[in-house]
């Protein structure tokens, strides 16, 4: 109680805007079909998350993360019309084309160095899987293995 009354008193706000505030308004506004976009929200969803654990993101702000994990989730999911779609997504959030260009670069990066890293794991605990078994996820999404 003592430290919410601290914070009272020097007037200091901790709500933060997180990149998930901003995936439904940027969804809104692309012309994609209605039944793709609950995937295409899971996607960005992950993306965000695999973007929080990575410390290069701190220097971007939650918008442009927010806008790059939705076009990395379109693009991977074969939805897009190449460039326009960066184009129109940098209009959306009047940002840089290329700021938001290299941003999506970078979650696609991370997210295949993640993907390396599982399967490095997957094969040193159980060498007897086929690189084929490996090779079936074809989303962030996919859940191989739960270990509780």
């Amino acid at each position: 109680e003592w430290e919410l009354v601290v914070l009272g008193k020097l007037k200091w706000n901790l709500a933060a805007v997180t990149p998930h505030d901003f995936i439904e308004h940027i969804l809104r506004k692309l012309p994609l079909p209605k039944d793709k976009l609950l995937l295409i929200r899971k996607h960005a969803q992950t993306f965000i998350a695999l973007c929080a654990t990575d410390f290069n993101f701190a220097m971007y702000p939650p918008s442009m993360i927010a806008t790059g994990s939705v076009g990395a989730a379109i693009c991977g999911l074969q939805l897009d019309d190449g460039d326009s779609l960066t184009d129109l997504l940098a209009k959306i959030t009047n940002t840089d084309v290329d700021c938001l260009k290299a941003c999506q670069e970078q979650i696609e990066a991370v997210l295949v160095n993640s993907l390396r890293q599982v399967r490095q794991q997957q094969q040193q605990s159980n060498p007897s899987k086929t690189v084929d078994e490996l090779d079936q996820a074809s989303t962030p999404t996919d859940v191989r293995d739960i270990n509780l």
